[in-house]
């Protein structure tokens, strides 16, 4: 079993993670295609679009990492 606090501490270290992939990767990855001379347009496109799909699931991700936060925050359970 794992205490109420130690969890929570844990899900706000998975979601700072969360948080720095979208920031400092795929945000940075997506603006700096623009400078890939040696890249077609299409294989931009291409990274573009998984880089985003990547992104918006690291959305979804920290939205149901801060909902599990909230929820457990408001249990009245000790131990998970």
């Amino acid at each position: 079993m794992i205490k109420k606090k130690y969890l929570i501490d844990v899900l706000n270290k998975a979601l700072d993670i969360e948080e720095d992939a979208n920031e400092q990767f795929y945000i940075y990855t997506i603006n700096s295609l623009k400078y890939y001379e040696w890249m077609s347009t299409d294989k931009k496109e291409k990274v573009k679009a998984i880089l985003s799909r990547l992104r918006d699931d690291t959305q979804r991700h920290t939205k149901m990492i801060e909902n599990l936060i909230n929820q457990i925050k408001e249990s009245n359970k000790k131990v998970f």
